[in-house]
């Protein structure tokens, strides 16, 4: 659970009980429990103190992170058992750390980017969560893969940044997502994201089965996850394989079709490579889908 302390005016009545739902959006996203931390709401004064008691830098920053768990490799979902060294017996929860944001960089920052005060303090709050559970942004695969992180927990509150996710975002969900693909038989690994016309994006992968033809496909497996949580328009799909680029099948671009809008995109590459972005109808032309089972009756 995350605690806030709300030290300078100006934050939303809700704040703490935002910030705490990003907070747990983070682990999950992460895929570890819940884990406990602290906020600081401060003003610009305040900031400027801590960056140059803890760092030397004599300014204001919008967000502070102070992890208080190593991980000696990866982030946290790969380190458990650093986890579980930190973690309380009677709560049954780790502390991972303290956390402190700027409300005036927060308000000067919505302001610039157009958007609510609310919307910019779960960002801030998603990042800072990102670095406690061993997110870093110091190379560029490592930024990658942390913004990729931030709109996947954005994007659960329906507080994403960018509705329209840029390709390579949504492109970095879909390669993570490959990672968790079981495929004994053919080896290779395919990794799918879709994203939702509300913003919220919905991640699967291959499982295959020794019975061949009950084996699912990537793009299959993220869209009926989308479906079952609700989603009933898709703007997006990124598609993400370990050798080379992977094509939807036919089974696949059919049961896309059932849901894309009339403009949607499918990002399609190697992951860890580069990836190509077409219109969905681009590869699946001339196609059956619900609009040609409307039935208008006798005339």
């Amino acid at each position: 659970m995350l605690e806030v302390v709300v030290e300078a005016g100006g934050a939303p009545e809700d704040a703490a009980e935002l910030m705490r739902g990003v907070a747990l959006a983070a682990c999950r996203a992460e895929g570890v429990p819940e884990a406990d931390a602290c906020a600081r709401i401060v003003n610009d004064h305040e900031m400027r103190r801590l960056n140059a008691a803890s760092r030397g830098v004599d300014r204001a920053t919008d967000v502070l992170s102070f992890p208080m768990v190593k991980y000696p490799s990866g982030t946290a979902r790969d380190n458990a058992r650093a986890l579980a060294r930190e973690t309380d017996p009677e709560t049954g929860r780790a502390y991972i750390g303290d956390i402190a944001i700027s409300i005036d960089r927060a308000r000067a920052q919505a302001a610039e980017y157009g958007h609510a005060l609310e919307r910019e303090l779960g960002f801030l709050t998603a990042h800072a969560m990102l670095h406690l559970l061993g997110y870093d942004h110091e190379r560029d695969a490592d930024e990658r893969a942390m913004r990729a992180m931030e709109e996947n927990v954005l994007s659960q509150l329906n507080l994403s940044r960018d509705r329209d996710m840029s390709d390579d975002a949504l492109f970095a969900l879909a390669a993570e997502a490959m990672e968790s693909a079981y495929a004994p038989y053919s080896g290779f690994k395919v990794g799918a994201c879709v994203l939702a016309a509300d913003g919220r994006t919905f991640a699967g992968c291959n499982v295959e089965n020794a019975s061949y033809g009950a084996s699912i496909c990537a793009e299959r497996s993220a869209v009926v996850r989308a479906v079952s949580e609700g989603a009933r328009e898709i703007v997006a799909i990124a598609v993400a394989a370990e050798r080379t680029a992977a094509w939807p099948c036919g089974a696949c671009r059919q049961v896309i079709n059932e849901f894309a809008s009339p403009d949607a995109r499918l990002i399609v590459g190697r992951a860890n490579g580069p990836c190509e972005t077409v219109p969905f109808k681009e590869i699946f032309p001339r196609s059956f889908g619900p609009k040609d089972l409307t039935y208008r009756g006798e005339e």
